[in-house]
């Protein structure tokens, strides 16, 4: 995607178009499910920094590297210009 294409789409589309390319894009609904599975794992440090960083920073949409864990915190994607690191 362009950044001219990005510019005409609303924010809902086009971050859910892009989550399709790019794995870093997550809702909150699949982080608060990786965050419960990080709990039954017993991995509670991973839990408790997801936790904290939506906490501190709610959001319907996140980047965050789910394979960095603590490395990585989950940034708010909150509008278009959110989203334009990840176009062409």
């Amino acid at each position: 995607m362009t950044e001219n294409e990005l510019k005409d789409m609303e924010f809902n589309d086009a971050v859910n178009k892009l989550s399709e390319t790019f794995d870093t894009i997550t809702s909150y609904d699949e982080l608060k499910s990786f965050i419960i599975k990080k709990i039954n794992e017993d991995m509670l440090f991973v839990a408790i920094h997801l936790l904290q960083a939506i906490n501190e920073k709610p959001s319907d949409f996140y980047d965050y590297d789910y394979c960095m864990g603590t490395l990585d915190k989950p940034i708010p994607l909150e509008n278009i210009n959110d989203l334009k690191d990840y176009c062409e």
